[in-house]
């Protein structure tokens, strides 16, 4: 069995970096694509005019959206889940949010 000579070897090895750069080129755009999503949506929360919405963390990953944090109430929590899911590009969703209503004084 003979082994490459050094330029078929350069030439599989510049392939191969190249398939790299292209890998890390469309991970880099899916990232930056979520990012802007997760702004939109914290952008639609805030304009609802709920202040408690603005707490809201907003997580993006591969298209999947979640809201976390706390609300006052399941009003509010299903407003925040309309606005996020009204944003252009919401593919799925999932409402972490958890509805804390004011203990009694």
């Amino acid at each position: 069995m003979t082994q490459p000579d050094a330029p078929t070897m350069l030439a599989i090895r510049e392939e191969e970096n190249k398939d790299d750069l292209e890998g890390t080129a469309f991970h880099v755009a899916e990232i930056l694509e979520d990012l802007r999503l997760a702004q939109s949506i914290e952008q639609a929360l805030r304009s609802t005019g709920y202040l408690p919405l603005r707490a809201i963390q907003v997580v993006v990953r591969d298209r999947l959206v979640l809201l976390q944090g706390y609300v006052p109430s399941y009003y509010l929590k299903q407003m925040a889940q309309i606005a996020a899911l009204n944003v252009t590009g919401v593919e799925q969703l999932r409402d972490d949010l958890e509805v804390l209503v004011g203990e009694p004084g």
